[in-house]
């Protein structure tokens, strides 16, 4: 089978997506991720451009992976989740292809920028204060049904409850963790399993329970 990569438009002709497979596996909409449906759900339909064919299927790995790069780089707004190289049944690459990949991700990950990181916060943060998104979370969860045990188990592992911790009596599990320097979740775990050895930084942890 000859292998190709190839890339989908959308009805204006603004490029979204490169992939690797066959010419059939470039015109089907089976197995995309969410955002890819998502768009074509948006725009109604995509076009398919075969970019390049390749008897090697590595060699066309290799290129989906230079695409991708390359393209994001530029910034066209390609909503591909992964770096490329994926997805192929049986196929393995070379152990020097994996550490050039592994060395390329160390070099170019973006989320490895403090900077990228803080930017990204700060977008999320817009993004979940928006009223229709907003709006969009509560009608999900309206007509939501839990279990009895279920309920219970949200109301045991509130971060607002109160706990006590080395004899002192935290108003939440919040408050614990801001003045302990400790993840809620953490001091959670600790309380409902105090069986778990919490190790030499925290060997100063002698009491956690609910207040």
């Amino acid at each position: 089978m000859q292998h190709c990569t190839y890339a989908h438009y959308k009805p204006d002709g603004t490029m979204f997506y490169i992939g690797k497979g066959s010419v059939k596996r470039a015109h089907s909409s089976r197995g995309r991720n969410i955002v890819w449906k998502r768009t074509v759900d948006k725009y109604g339909d995509f076009e398919v451009k075969i970019l390049a064919r390749w008897d090697s299927e590595e060699d066309a790995f290799s290129h989906e992976i230079l695409l991708i790069d390359s393209l994001k780089e530029l910034g066209v707004p390609l909503v591909n989740i992964a770096a490329g190289g994926f997805g192929s049944t049986g196929f393995r690459h070379t152990e020097d292809h994996k550490s050039k990949l592994a060395q390329r991700m160390k070099e170019k990950n973006p989320m490895a920028s403090p900077v990228s990181r803080e930017r990204q916060k700060r977008s999320l943060l817009v993004a979940m204060n928006r009223p229709e998104i907003k709006q969009k979370q509560r009608s999900a969860r309206l007509g939501m049904k839990f279990s009895a045990s279920h309920i219970e188990s949200l109301r045991n592992c509130h971060p607002t409850k109160a706990c006590v911790i080395n004899g002192v009596t935290y108003k939440s599990l919040m408050e614990a963790s801001r003045v302990l320097g400790i993840r809620h979740g953490t001091i959670h775990r600790w309380i409902l399993r105090p069986e778990i050895k919490r190790g030499v930084k925290y060997a100063h942890i002698t009491e956690c329970r609910w207040a």
